[in-house]
């Protein structure tokens, strides 16, 4: 058994196979998926398309992020919060804003805030958090405290401390 093992003519004839076969293999089968995922994402690109075009409707500066951050942001708490508020249903007697003055932390200027809002169901205060987050990405949420209310299943009382750093 071992003498066949031994002869060249073996693996003349072995390795011209298998590389036959991986290459009708890659050929049949991976280069069909291949298609079908470039074509997916080409699809999905497209989707996309109309979505950058209408946040870059919407928010034109976004472009100039990069290049404008070194410059001083022009953060308004005020604003930013009335904004979003406004944009997940939450009115502007369902919350409180206090803002601190500016101060200086680990050599950057930082700019503080609480917000109280007095019911809010969990699903709109992740979403509000969210977005407002991923759309200023110095500005961090260092306190969430929530209170469970009973004057309903799913009624919260939210308490947030947002940092802002220049």
């Amino acid at each position: 058994m071992k003498q066949w093992l031994k002869n060249p003519n073996l693996y003349y004839v072995l390795f011209p196979a298998l590389a036959g076969l991986w290459a009708a293999a890659a050929w049949g089968l991976a280069y069909p998926n291949s298609l079908r995922q470039w074509q997916a994402a080409a699809d999905e690109w497209t989707s996309c398309e109309s979505y950058i075009g209408e946040i870059l409707q919407i928010e034109p500066q976004r472009l100039a992020y990069q290049q404008d951050k070194d410059k001083p942001s022009e953060f308004d708490y005020t604003n930013v919060v009335d904004q979003y508020a406004k944009m997940f249903g939450i009115s502007a007697i369902d919350y409180t804003l206090s803002v601190r003055g500016a101060t200086k932390r680990a050599g950057k200027t930082t700019k503080s805030a609480d917000l109280t809002i007095k019911t809010i169901d969990i699903e709109r205060l992740a979403k509000f958090i969210s977005a407002i987050l991923t759309r200023w990405p110095e500005l961090e949420c260092e306190r969430l405290d929530m209170d469970k209310l009973n004057t309903g299943k799913n009624v919260w009382k939210a308490s947030i401390r947002f940092t802002f750093f220049y």
